[in-house]
């Protein structure tokens, strides 16, 4: 609209549903990206980061047409805060009419008061737009949005027979039912399950094939990852 002021961002960008469905409200509320930055932690128990199928995440990017940044850190508690900050201090030099960082954040304070310094250390805003929701609400509008699979589950009372599984509606219901029998989070904010987005109004009609991937399960410990191993724009 003439007249009106370009609010610009970069997304930190995992690939997952959170992630993602920040990067679509940001775009409603006028919210322009630049960038996805992915991040590689070098450990599978990063405190900030998330690591299974993160490569996946560049697929993203080259259907939006949006560029694609990596940073690499090494995962542990406190030096990948300082490393991630140096590598985004670098993105953000390439993109100077940037004024916003988009998050996923949506209950862990840690994250959140991580993020926000972060921003405030480099000059810029963060913007949490799923912060503080409601989970069960969330999942229920990011399910109506997004097409998704579930890549990893670590927590009991989770059936590891969601894995892989693109049918939303019985993720739903299972995710749900682990949430009223044993308050699992809805959402898996708290790395109890993490996602991968393969449907998207942002797909702009297309979307993500999956053409190999393999299941490692630890059933004593009711934990499982479905592991991209090839995969396309359809």
């Amino acid at each position: 609209m003439e007249g009106s002021i370009v609010r610009r961002a970069i997304a930190l960008y995992s690939g997952g549903k959170d992630s993602h469905y920040s990067l679509l409200l940001s775009l409603y509320h006028g919210l322009v990206p630049e960038a996805l930055v992915v991040v590689e932690p070098g450990r599978e128990d990063s405190w900030l980061f998330h690591a299974v199928n993160i490569r996946w995440a560049k697929l993203h990017g080259e259907i939006m047409g949006l560029p694609v940044y990596t940073v690499s850190v090494s995962g542990l508690k406190d030096l990948e805060y300082i490393e991630f900050k140096d590598g985004l201090k670098e993105i953000l030099s390439k993109h100077p009419d940037v004024e916003y960082i988009v998050v996923g954040a949506v209950r862990s304070r840690f994250q959140l008061e991580r993020f926000r310094a972060l921003a405030d250390e480099l000059g810029v805003s963060l913007y949490a737009p799923i912060w503080g929701r409601n989970e069960v609400d969330l999942l229920r509008e990011e399910i109506g949005e997004l097409g998704f699979i579930i890549t990893a589950i670590q927590a009991y009372c989770l059936d590891l027979r969601v894995l892989g599984n693109p049918d939303n509606s019985e993720v739903l219901q299972s995710l749900l039912k682990a949430y009223n029998e044993c308050g699992v989070s809805p959402i898996g904010e708290g790395g109890e399950f993490e996602t991968f987005v393969i449907r998207s109004p942002l797909f702009r009609g297309r979307g993500v094939a999956i053409h190999r991937a393999r299941k490692i399960l630890y059933p004593l410990m009711n934990v499982g990852y479905y592991v991209i191993e090839d995969a396309s724009i359809l």
